[in-house]
């Protein structure tokens, strides 16, 4: 798993380095917002986070992404003295984005999400479909559902400032 997110850390960081010399490849930073689904959402509610994110043009409708960040999961009360444990998780994901329209694009992203500690501790087979609209030429809106293999998901949204 160490060598499967230092290859993706080291990938990540040299499409960045690249794209100070290419007009092919932008840089977004983005805030993350959901609620849990699904199993998940026994032990955590709300889910905050940033990512960064190259985009990288294979066509004049569809780019490659590479996306990593941190996401935390807040805990969940379980009564009025007890709340289930916040965790920080950290995905590592690679997928495409596809322009219907100048403002309208499709995206589909698949990889993993890393657990730190809690009940799912450990890494977990990721995908993320979603349907993103660029709000103006620098900022982004994807409105995205994160399935996460045996742990149910998160609904939510990106929004992000295109560099």
């Amino acid at each position: 798993m160490k060598k499967l997110i230092l290859a993706f850390l080291i990938t990540f960081i040299a499409f960045s380095a690249n794209a100070q010399n290419g007009k092919n490849i932008r840089l977004s930073l983005g805030g993350e917002l959901g609620t849990a689904t699904g199993n998940l959402n026994v032990f955590y509610s709300l889910a905050v986070g940033a990512t960064v994110q190259a985009d990288i043009a294979i066509d004049k409708n569809a780019t490659f992404t590479l996306n990593a960040g941190i996401i935390q999961l807040t805990g969940k009360k379980i009564n009025n003295n007890q709340k289930y444990r916040s965790e920080a998780t950290i995905p590592l994901l690679v997928g495409v984005k596809y322009y219907f329209t100048p403002i309208v694009y499709g995206s589909a992203q698949l990889g993993t999400t890393v657990f730190t500690n809690g009940p799912y501790d450990g890494s977990h087979f990721t995908y993320v479909p979603g349907i993103g609209f660029k709000l103006d030429k620098n900022i982004d809106l994807l409105i995205k559902y994160t399935g996460l293999s045996n742990a149910g998901g998160i609904f939510g949204a990106r929004i992000a400032y295109i560099f």
